[in-house]
């Protein structure tokens, strides 16, 4: 089993015994949402990143192979004993979880691709090759032979990874038609102090 600390450097796919959902919240409330991605264009322009629970929610597919798991009690339900094994308890839901099981391994690399900072811009808020996918930026990163997409979505003043597409060997950029490549001068992880974060909560 992988540890937190090593979701942060991962650039591999994982087996899927190596990672569970307790793993992924574990990560999630202890190093993605007291953590700021900032992107530092060299056209002037910056995009601050921010986790939410929602958005890891969506990243992992969640409603497409569980729908009756509700965005907002993702983490609870992961806290009162939802499993990887859970999606394997019928067929209907096995089947759905089939498809989108690479997708929750992959969500294990998703720290090194955003550092790795390819970044593109989607004009057309909407994600190509695909029925109704959005974004307003991807982040691509190649993981083994395929090609890894992280769609992110402005949300208030932030941009929110809320969705990781797969691209095949065979055409990896398959979701980057009509993308601009966005050129990062910099990026910048900032630490979210804990009183701040006490504080937003409050509001």
């Amino acid at each position: 089993m992988l540890t937190k600390d090593e979701l942060c450097i991962q650039k591999e796919k994982p087996n899927i015994k190596d990672i569970s959902l307790e793993l992924y919240k574990e990560f999630s409330e202890e190093i993605l949402f007291n953590q700021i991605f900032v992107y530092y264009f060299t056209n002037g322009t910056t995009m601050r990143i921010e986790f939410r629970e929602w958005g890891i929610y969506h990243m992992l597919a969640i409603q497409h192979i569980n729908g009756k798991i509700g965005k907002d009690r993702f983490f609870s339900a992961i806290e009162n004993g939802l499993t990887l094994s859970d999606f394997t308890i019928n067929d209907s839901i096995k089947n759905r979880y089939k498809i989108y099981k690479e997708r929750i391994t992959m969500f294990s690399c998703m720290y090194s691709a955003l550092k790795e900072a390819n970044v593109f811009y989607l004009p057309s808020g909407k994600v190509q090759n695909t029925k109704n996918a959005k974004a307003d930026y991807i982040v691509f990163s190649e993981i083994g032979s395929k090609g890894m997409n992280i769609g992110l979505m402005k949300s208030g003043e932030v941009f929110v990874p809320m969705t990781i597409l797969i691209s095949k060997p065979s055409n990896k950029m398959v979701y980057l038609e009509d993308a601009i490549p966005m050129e990062v001068e910099r990026l910048e992880i900032i630490n979210i102090p804990i009183k701040e974060k006490e504080q937003d909560s409050e509001q």
